[in-house]
């Protein structure tokens, strides 16, 4: 009996797993999605080993049998399909037909019973033993996402500093929440309350099941969910859509000493104009570490770059400034992409005392979030 499902719905199904399939790996069958047949549904499944997520669809008919496909294979079918409904029919030898309208496609599946086990709080534990304390952060999905979007990106990309390779999330007091993010050059950090919430350690969720879980997040409005550490394991489940991750193995580095008590100056500058005026001024810096230096002078904020190849840029800002002069470096992308997560029209705080202390950036908009840059010679 073949599968019988609305376009659509199948599409917007599809779309969940592409983030967790792996465009290159060595195992074929992580690059494919399982779909198992449930009364009037069918459940579709897809991993990496360390990232799992499963959702449902309902359907006209389950079929009778399991089965894998390419996940962006079958995606971009159902994509370009032209009907309402997207048939799928298991073949001999593990092949597999699709009809959509008028379209016939074949393709070659995989044994679903070598299709790898989603990350399990058992498994985890096989591999490597730890107490765990289950705990479950319950909060508004848009309050999470707003977390999620302040702190994922200053993330390290590089993979061999594991322990920086996912965002700390922490209980620093009964009822509050924090997520801190760092590559070694820049930090952020924001709290939030959430009535009931406490976690003796704090744990380090993954960049990219973490990226997962946002997308989820943005589906169903902004009820509360809950999201669920249970020792090695997190995992949150949004109707019939559950992401599932292993936590980042290691020791989340002592990052509240990075954070500057106080700054010798605060400058109060629109966050638009402080945006523009970086990007116009990246525009001559060094291509690697785009270097932008920031000048005070009474009543002045000076930013500008020099390539001894291609020229230089300046921009000046009127900012409410009487100390002494000074310059300071920064890369321009860390300070843009903290400034691209602060509301348009607000204001921002920039925390400044010399050329070679960390810069703090803060706004009124959100007091419970803070940014430290480092320094760069320029």
């Amino acid at each position: 009996m073949a599968i019988v499902v609305d376009r659509e719905s199948f599409l917007s199904s599809l779309s969940l797993v592409q983030g967790i399939v792996e465009r290159r790996n060595t195992v074929p069958i992580l690059g494919h999605v399982l779909i198992e047949p449930e009364n009037t549904s069918i459940k579709l499944s897809a991993t990496d080993l360390e990232v799992g997520i499963s959702t449902e669809v309902t359907c006209k008919s389950a079929g009778e049998k399991s089965l894998t496909l390419n996940a962006r294979k079958l995606f971009e079918i159902v994509r370009e399909a032209a009907s309402e409904e997207v048939s799928i029919a298991p073949l001999d030898k593990d092949w597999i037909e699709l009809k959509c309208g008028r379209a016939r496609f074949k393709m070659m599946g995989l044994d679903p019973r070598s299709f790898p086990a989603m990350p399990s709080q058992s498994a985890a534990q096989k591999e490597s033993p730890r107490r765990g304390v289950k705990v479950a952060l319950k909060i508004a999905a848009n309050v999470l996402a707003g977390m999620i979007d302040k702190t994922i990106f200053a993330v390290s990309p590089d993979e061999a500093r594991y322990n920086l390779s996912g965002v700390f999330l922490e209980s620093f007091e009964p009822g509050k929440a924090r997520m801190v993010a760092t590559d070694g050059h820049r930090l952020a950090m924001v709290d939030r309350e959430v009535p009931g919430f406490a976690m003796e350690a704090g744990v380090i969720i993954p960049r990219k099941g973490l990226g997962e879980l946002r997308k989820l997040l943005d589906q169903g409005g902004d009820a509360e969910v809950s999201l669920v550490i249970d020792g090695h394991l997190a995992s949150l489940k949004r109707n019939t859509t559950e992401v599932s991750m292993r936590l980042v193995e290691g020791e989340f580095p002592d990052y509240r000493g990075v954070i500057p008590k106080q700054s010798k100056h605060i400058i109060t500058v629109k966050r638009d104009e402080l945006m523009s005026a970086i990007k116009r001024a990246e525009i001559f810096s060094n291509e690697r570490y785009h270097g932008v230096k920031l000048a005070l002078s009474a009543g002045e904020l000076t930013i500008s770059s020099t390539s001894p190849e291609m020229g230089e840029a300046t921009d000046t800002l009127d900012i409410d400034y009487r100390g002494e002069e000074f310059a300071i470096g920064f890369n321009a992308s860390y300070v843009l992409q903290v400034l691209g997560i602060i509301p348009a029209e607000s204001e921002v705080a920039l925390g400044l005392s010399d050329e070679v202390s960390p810069g703090v950036i803060q706004t009124p908009s959100d007091t419970a979030f803070t940014y430290v840059v480092m320094p760069m010679r320029l």
